[in-house]
């Protein structure tokens, strides 16, 4: 980046922070105001009730008059005092009224010439001056730009190289494995089919995906359908990141660890929002315009772009998963409600068996994703322990997801193999992709499996039977070799 081009940053990186600094004092200001709003009709409504004197007080007045009031003889000087006293009274409340009308009209120009200053695009400035404004941004009601615990930990906010903030990337495997059909893999695939089917779980909803890793071919039931893949996304979103780090794209890849280490291995929603806001140099915010939101969807979609020009067909992943504490979102909100769409039939995150079994073969067994040194480090991070020491005593929160309870491990504590998994769970869905070796090498699969329904999210001993079925024929298979 030239000098020129530094300084011209700098300029709109102080531009910026001043906008920010002159957001938040009009924001004081305008609470200030509005307390002062509520105080002066309060005053209002308090002389309003006084100078309307209840009629219980009247009709008693003549009669029992208060103790150390002060009177007045009839004639022209008690009239004359009341009448001042009226006038005086019809004046203040005629001030207040005017006070508070232009607290208001002050508060009103004070937001709109806030919200301009910062969202207001102009004619000169292109999508990058944009998107510089959008990554400074956020959701009103938001406290934390980073986790609790990345701030107990004292870990830095990761930072860009400087002339790589707006590089975009995309997965070196642009050509998928040419895996072979096999009749005798669809055999232990059907049989899977009808497990769930004798449960009477709708095998519509079914989706599934086998290979032997040591012959390179596949079966599957539905594996190329469309599906929300609820956390085994995050598998995707560290694939994009380590392509960014590979790359050089960030100053200091350290910065990331604990981040990733959440996300994979407890399937952390705060960590894993925090690294698709920085792979796609976006931010959660307040609904934008038309024209910001096209340029803050085009910089989330490039995580898609990322895959899809991969031979990832139909992948969608620009979506986080919640709830995401430290942003407080329960929910979609601001710009990631926006981009769903229609509240009725929003557009979700959305991959398929054959999208999650590719990516894990290529992370744990050709070792080709990104590179091999990045492959050794991701597989690492999907790596589980299926002694029951290990997982049992694991509660059922998101901060300590299971992977193995209710899943294709649990059927396997007992065997000698090395597993390395991805799992996701939400009350309407059950996913995982799975890759399960012997220790001796002889036997080696990747399984993945959807359930997208209720039934199969409630189902915990599905997918450890199919596991058990998967893994007993595949040993099998082969020893006759």
């Amino acid at each position: 980046m030239s000098y020129k081009s530094e300084v011209k940053l700098d300029q709109r990186d102080q531009e910026i922070a001043a906008l920010e600094k002159e957001l938040n004092l009009a924001d004081q200001l305008i609470k200030k105001l509005k307390r002062q709003n509520t105080v002066l009709k309060h005053r209002i409504n308090f002389l309003e009730n006084n100078s309307r004197p209840h009629p219980a007080l009247v009709a008693s007045r003549g009669n029992s008059p208060r103790p150390n009031k002060r009177e007045y003889p009839p004639g022209k000087g008690g009239a004359l005092v009341r009448q001042q006293r009226s006038k005086t009274r019809a004046i203040k409340l005629w001030r207040l009224r005017v006070a508070t009308i232009a607290i208001a009209l002050l508060g009103f120009t004070l937001v709109n010439w806030a919200v301009s200053s910062l969202t207001k695009l102009k004619p000169n400035e292109n999508p990058k001056s944009v998107a510089a404004k959008l990554a400074s941004a956020s959701l009103s009601g938001q406290q934390s730009t980073i986790p609790a615990w990345a701030k107990a930990s004292s870990q830095d906010i990761p930072t860009r190289q400087s002339g790589k903030e707006d590089l975009e990337i995309v997965y070196n495997l642009t050509t998928p494995p040419q895996f072979q059909p096999s009749e005798k893999l669809q055999v232990i695939v059907d049989e899977l089919v009808a497990i769930a089917d004798s449960k009477k779980l709708p095998t519509k909803d079914l989706s599934i995906t086998l290979i032997d890793a040591k012959t390179g071919e596949i079966a599957g039931y539905q594996q190329k359908e469309l599906r929300y893949p609820a956390s085994v996304v995050k598998m995707f979103w560290m694939v994009a990141l380590y392509g960014q780090l590979e790359n050089g794209i960030w100053k200091n890849p350290q910065d990331f660890n604990l981040y990733t280490s959440k996300m994979i291995e407890h399937s952390n929603n705060d960590a894993s929002s925090f690294i698709l806001d920085h792979i796609t140099n976006t931010k959660s915010q307040d609904k934008l315009p038309d024209n910001q939101f096209t340029v803050w969807l085009n910089q989330r979609d490039s995580v898609n772009r990322f895959f899809s020009s991969a031979g990832y067909e139909g992948i969608n992943i620009n979506q986080k998963t919640y709830p995401i504490y430290y942003l407080r979102m329960e929910e979609p909100a601001g710009t990631e409600s926006q981009m769903r769409g229609d509240p009725e039939r929003p557009l979700r995150n959305v991959i398929t068996t054959d999208h999650s079994a590719r990516l894990l073969y290529e992370i744990c067994l050709t070792k080709q994703a990104i590179s091999a040194v990045a492959s050794e480090k991701m597989c690492g991070l999907l790596k589980r322990d299926l002694k029951p020491e290990a997982w049992k005593t694991n509660s059922e929160t998101s901060e300590d997801f299971n992977p193995i309870v209710g899943f294709s491990g649990q059927s396997l504590r007992d065997s000698e193999v090395n597993f390395y998994s991805k799992a996701g769970l939400t009350s309407s869905t059950r996913q995982e992709a799975a890759f399960v070796a012997t220790k001796d090498n002889s036997t080696a699969y990747v399984i993945a499996i959807a359930g997208g329904d209720r039934a199969y999210s409630s189902d915990y001993k599905l997918f450890p039977k199919m596991s058990s079925v998967v893994f007993e024929k595949m040993v099998e298979r082969s020893a006759r070799k």
